[in-house]
């Protein structure tokens, strides 16, 4: 991973939709930590390089883990359409983020984005390794720890990796 694909800078609120773009396709009514990590998957491919996991990867262990969750509960496995995927502006503005369909964020998601953004001068501009780094520092039973998890990610390894390319996120 090279220093100059760790600092793409994400617009916060397009992070936000891409992230309620994947909870809307999984069927889900809020948005999640797994969500972000989706999003963060898509917009910069030097995260995908970090866990060594693609998107495609990433969804299907999602939905590993989801059958694997209604079976226990003995519910088998439920097929539902899957949405497509809308285009998300990348510096989107407050009105398109009010106008879409959104999910309302977990507390904990809303912790990660909330602790991306405090080192930046830019309030709304976060860059992926800054999320990535607060995903990694979760804990069980977080939906992202899960899903890294799933995936075989170190999580300590990849959060070394990121502190030692970008050490003031």
């Amino acid at each position: 991973m090279t220093p100059e694909t760790t600092t793409v800078t994400l617009h916060a609120w397009a992070l936000y939709l891409q992230a309620s773009e994947e909870a809307r396709r999984r069927g889900d009514r809020r948005t999640g930590t797994d969500h972000l990590l989706l999003a963060l998957l898509q917009a910069d491919p030097a995260v995908s390089s970090v866990l060594g996991a693609s998107l495609d990867e990433a969804r299907e262990s999602l939905d590993a883990l989801d059958a694997d969750a209604l079976s226990a509960l003995g519910l088998g496995s439920v097929s539902a359409p899957t949405p497509t995927m809308r285009a998300v502006p990348e510096k989107p503005r407050f009105r398109d983020v009010i106008q879409r369909d959104h999910r309302r964020l977990t507390p904990v998601a809303k912790k990660v984005l909330e602790a991306s953004v405090t080192t930046n001068r830019h309030k709304t501009h976060v860059t992926a390794s800054q999320v990535l780094a607060q995903i990694l520092r979760l804990q069980p039973p977080d939906p992202a720890t899960a899903l890294l998890d799933a995936l075989g990610v170190n999580r300590a390894e990849a959060l070394r990796q990121l502190v030692v390319v970008a050490p003031e996120d």
